[in-house]
């Protein structure tokens, strides 16, 4: 299954795409203008990639109707809003452990493709709750074989996405603080998708928790006199006309501004203390500037200043 934020990120699993996107920004351009600004392509492959581009909808055709019958090629609304998706992914690159990795290199594109299979798998998001062995890996995940399961996993290894402690059967994997971070490209491609892919799929609980395991270890609350539990929750809809939407999310114990634990199945009860709000919501509470999310119970500054740590630990370097 193809999860929330894949489809997007993997657009620059493609060598042209990013540098044909960039190529677009001061405007329309014709093939040979596109050819000259990304530098050598072959002519099929440059024809391909923008043609896939234009199917996507990240790229408009206009038709100038002159003498040459030229036909340029501009961004579109869509492939606009993806330049921040190629910034994201850009400045995780540049942080990775083996030294920086620039966005249009093939080892760019290896690791995009590890990451994203690997978050389809859920293979991330059961190592983000904690370190796991191979054997209870493939307990928690039934929908690939164990050889599939040896195989990702050594890949995610060879890209320093996963960490392993211990030797043999009783060595246990768990994500790297580089997979951790990786949270924020994920974020802004779902955001993406949510805005301008309908054949994406939708953001279901299995992402919602896998993300906020994955960023927990690595925020700081601002403000260190917090204390207390507050829960994270996002609404989803079930798709079911007239139906309540179900809340996925995850329960937080905070003390003196630092996460102690945390309960991955931590929206029932009723919190005390809590952020809610849609998918969209938390993206523009996040990403952008939005206030839609909604906090309240005991607590409203300790679950304010839960998204402030978020926000300005992952998304405002």
């Amino acid at each position: 299954m193809v999860r929330a934020g894949s489809r997007a990120l993997s657009f620059f699993a493609h060598s042209l795409n990013a540098r044909i996107l960039r190529a677009h920004v001061d405007g329309p351009l014709r093939p040979g203008e596109l050819a000259q600004a990304i530098g050598w392509a072959s002519p099929s492959s440059l024809r391909t990639a923008v043609g896939k581009m234009c199917d996507s909808g990240t790229l408009g055709r206009v038709d100038l109707n002159d003498a040459a019958m030229s036909v340029v090629t501009e961004l579109t609304t869509a492939g606009r809003e993806m330049l921040p998706v190629a910034s994201a992914l850009e400045r995780w690159l540049q942080e990775a452990p083996d030294g920086p990795v620039e966005l249009d290199d093939p080892a760019a594109h290896g690791i995009v493709k590890v990451l994203t299979a690997g978050w389809d798998s859920t293979m991330v998001g059961a190592l983000a709750e904690r370190p796991l062995t191979l054997t209870e890996l493939n307990d928690n995940i039934p929908t690939l074989t164990y050889p599939a399961l040896k195989r990702r996993l050594a890949k995610l290894r060879s890209t320093y996405l996963v960490t392993t402690v211990g030797e043999g059967k009783s060595a246990a994997h768990a994500a790297s603080d580089w997979l951790r971070r990786a949270i924020v490209p994920l974020a802004v491609a779902g955001h993406w998708e949510l805005l301008h892919d309908p054949d994406a799929e939708p953001i279901s609980e299995v992402e919602v928790k896998a993300a906020f395991l994955l960023t927990l270890p690595l925020i700081e609350i601002p403000a260190k006199r917090f204390s207390g539990t507050c829960t994270l929750a996002v609404l989803i809809p079930d798709g079911t006309t007239g139906a309540e939407p179900e809340i996925a999310g995850i329960t937080v114990e905070i003390e003196r501004g630092a996460i102690v634990s945390y309960d991955p199945n931590g929206t029932s009860p009723p919190p005390s203390t809590w952020a809610l709000g849609t998918a969209e919501a938390w993206f523009e509470a996040l990403i952008g500037d939005g206030d839609g999310l909604r906090t309240g119970g005991a607590k409203p500054r300790l679950a304010r200043g839960v998204v402030k740590g978020l926000r300005e630990t992952l998304f405002r370097p």
